[in-house]
């Protein structure tokens, strides 16, 4: 959305960034590269808004009382997350307000107008991956892969078999929202990895992976069909709760050029998505949805959100065991081996307890 501002500004709009919670103001500049952005804590009456779907009600109401005109740009499915304060992205519209998405796997129903982030960070990496060097054959591929898991704002669960047998997890690792803590990081844990392993239904690491050439595997369904083959940019390498055709993409591979060509198209027509969506919200006449019809259509996806039940608490995110259960004999045998040390190390513990409960009983008892 930052960058979608200052590409706002540089066509010579008066743009301002107001930041979705007025309670309490805690900056007045944004970091470099965005420090050009100004920042207002108050809307200015009369302007146009472009609301993403985390505003606090207080900002929220703000807003409908000075603009002039709205325009919802939801870059998450309303309602999707059911936590409290900025997590809650339940917004209910009111007649006159029009709405966009961000991209098809928010809405299948709502007119999508997709901003491609720019991955400066990734770029070298994307090249070391096109290079004919980093291919594996079906030869030379090790039997058994590494794998990157992922929690993100889901929760971890057995693989299934067919994939879980595949995996190495000695050399696995896990993937949390603090950890690896910078870009870096990740992308190099990444490229330690052959395929790539997301409980998050929704989350941009999934494509920056097989951008990398890493295939992914998001082992959950989705409300909404067909979301994959409509989606702006090409997610080859992604699959969706299919394990078969996964195990497909990791024998014989996807079509990794195409989608990194796909990804710098669509960063070319930034410029032209940003303008269609000014002129949706703030200049076309043409009829859309009521805010009523709109609001239903949202109420009639949220049984499926809440089953999803996001997002997950960071207990959610961790043994990488809870993804990766033992499967091999030496996976069964180290397992027994940490519970074996975690139950002594507790019996330690408890008689060490019990141990120093006596000894203050003695001391109390002993005749002065």
């Amino acid at each position: 959305m930052l960058h979608a501002a200052q590409l706002l500004q540089s066509v010579g709009l008066n743009v301002s960034i107001v930041p979705a919670d007025s309670s309490n103001p805690r900056f007045t500049r944004l970091p470099y590269p965005f420090d050009d952005l100004p920042i207002s804590w108050r809307f200015m009456p009369g302007s146009c808004a472009i609301l993403g779907d985390t505003l606090t009600p207080q900002r929220l109401l703000e807003v409908r009382e000075n603009a002039s005109q709205i325009c919802h740009y939801t870059m998450a499915p309303l309602g999707l997350f059911r936590g409290e304060g900025c997590w809650g992205n339940r917004v209910v519209l009111l007649p006159g307000e029009r709405q966009a998405v961000y991209s098809p796997m928010i809405s299948a129903q709502i007119p999508t107008f997709y901003l491609q982030s720019r991955f400066p960070e990734l770029e070298p990496w994307i090249e070391a991956a096109l290079s004919p060097s980093r291919c594996l054959t079906s030869a030379n591929k090790p039997r058994r892969l590494r794998a990157s898991i992922y929690a993100g704002k889901g929760y971890l669960r057995p693989l299934p078999h067919a994939l879980r047998s595949r995996i190495n997890r000695s050399q696995s690792r896990l993937i949390t929202r603090f950890e690896p803590s910078t870009k870096q990081a990740l992308y190099e844990l990444l490229s330690q990895t052959d395929f790539l392993v997301c409980f998050d239904p929704l989350t941009s690491l999934a494509h920056e992976a097989i951008l990398m050439g890493i295939p992914v595997f998001i082992p959950i369904g989705w409300d909404e069909t067909g979301v994959k083959h409509s989606f702006p940019v090409r997610l080859d390498g992604v699959v969706w709760n299919d394990v078969d055709q996964f195990l497909n993409i990791l024998d014989h591979g996807y079509d990794h050029q195409a989608v990194v060509r796909s990804y710098r198209s669509a960063l070319a027509r930034n410029a032209q998505s940003l303008a269609d969506l000014m002129f949706f919200g703030f200049t076309d006449s043409s009829p859309q949805p009521s805010a009523a019809e709109l609001n239903a259509y949202w109420d009639s996806r949220q049984e499926f959100f809440a089953s999803l039940n996001l997002p997950s608490p960071p207990s959610a995110w961790a043994p990488i065991e809870a993804a990766l259960p033992a499967s091999t004999i030496s996976e069964h045998f180290k397992a027994f081996i940490v519970a074996f040390c975690m139950s002594m190390a507790a019996w330690s513990r408890k008689l060490s307890s019990v141990s120093r409960s006596l000894t203050q009983r003695l001391r109390r008892l002993r005749p002065h």
